[in-house]
């Protein structure tokens, strides 16, 4: 990705139109328009007070824009990621891993406990149906 685009990105991601962003780093919309169009590079200056203005640091900035990744929804969890508290980072990276060992898990490595199952004598009472227990099991097996 681009730095333009970088900078396109997280200024969206804060809500922000180019005229707040060009009026908060004293700078002109054009200008800003170029440089997220990647017509222009802005200097290391303007750069810095667009970052500041973000509430982001140029190292996240450059990170962002070196990345190869051209997936939008990538982009937007970057650009969320790095906004975020040090603490919070790190807890969205560890439901991060979560997800990820819940996407990989090998289905004949989910064991099912038998108590969890109702039993017969459970199906019997009017809480449910030895129809609705089949059913149960057959979506617990798949």
């Amino acid at each position: 990705m681009s730095l333009g685009r970088s900078l396109r990105a997280l200024r969206k991601n804060k809500g922000l139109t180019l005229a707040q962003l060009a009026e908060q780093v004293e700078s002109y919309v054009g200008n800003l328009s170029r440089i997220e169009r990647d017509a222009a590079k802005p200097s290391l200056d303007l750069l810095y007070r667009i970052t500041q203005a973000l509430d982001y640091r140029l190292a996240d900035v450059f990170l962002l824009a070196e990345s190869e990744e051209s997936n939008t929804r990538q982009t937007a969890l970057n650009a969320v990621f790095i906004s975020l508290l040090e603490q919070d980072q790190e807890l969205l990276l560890e439901f991060a891993k979560l997800l990820q060992s819940r996407a990989h898990k090998n289905l004949n490595q989910v064991q099912v406990e038998l108590n969890s199952m109702p039993s017969e004598n459970q199906a019997g009472n009017g809480k449910i149906s030895t129809t609705d227990l089949k059913k149960h099991e057959t979506r617990r097996i798949r």
